[in-house]
């Protein structure tokens, strides 16, 4: 027999709380992020590349934020993983967006505020720490990461059919 989900879930309030603070509405603002949905436990969000185009990103954010959300490039349009075609290049894009790792790995951006970078990485919590997720960051700390790794980086546009 299924147990009911809890009334109240500490993990989504959090969340649900950082995303309504000043510091992710101020990104909002600013052009460099939005909200697309929140389906527990997957937020969507797209974050602003160099070349103004968004990249949509899945995160997975249980126990949050215990736990570093594990995200991966999202296809906005098609809701499914984004094709590794389309993935960001350009500026330091290619350094977090690694055909030769990411896609083995969930397509988990190699980020040190990743939940999968940091399994995969168990070292870079000590030795990236300014970089690093901890449970004292918020969803604002992992967009700031990737907006700043974008700021270069231009999207493929999907062909039309």
């Amino acid at each position: 027999m299924a147990m009911p989900e809890p009334v109240f879930n500490p993990a989504r309030h959090r969340l649900e709380h950082d995303l309504s603070s000043a510091e992710f509405e101020s990104g909002v603002e600013a052009g460099l992020w939005r909200l697309v949905s929140l389906d527990w436990p997957h937020l969507i969000a797209a974050v602003t590349a160099g070349d103004g185009q968004e990249l949509g990103m899945r995160f997975d954010v249980e126990n949050y934020p215990g736990t570093a959300p594990a995200g991966q490039p999202w296809d906005l349009e098609n809701a499914e993983p984004l094709q590794i075609s389309r993935w960001p290049t350009g500026g330091s894009s290619a350094q977090i967006f690694r055909p030769d790792w990411s896609p083995s790995n969930g397509n988990a951006p190699y980020l040190a505020c990743d939940r999968i970078g940091l399994a995969t990485h168990p070292n870079w919590a000590n030795d990236n720490a300014n970089r690093a997720w901890n449970s004292g960051r918020t969803i604002v700390f992992y967009l700031r990461q990737l907006h700043h790794e974008l700021r270069a980086a231009h999207l493929t546009q999907q062909e039309p059919a």
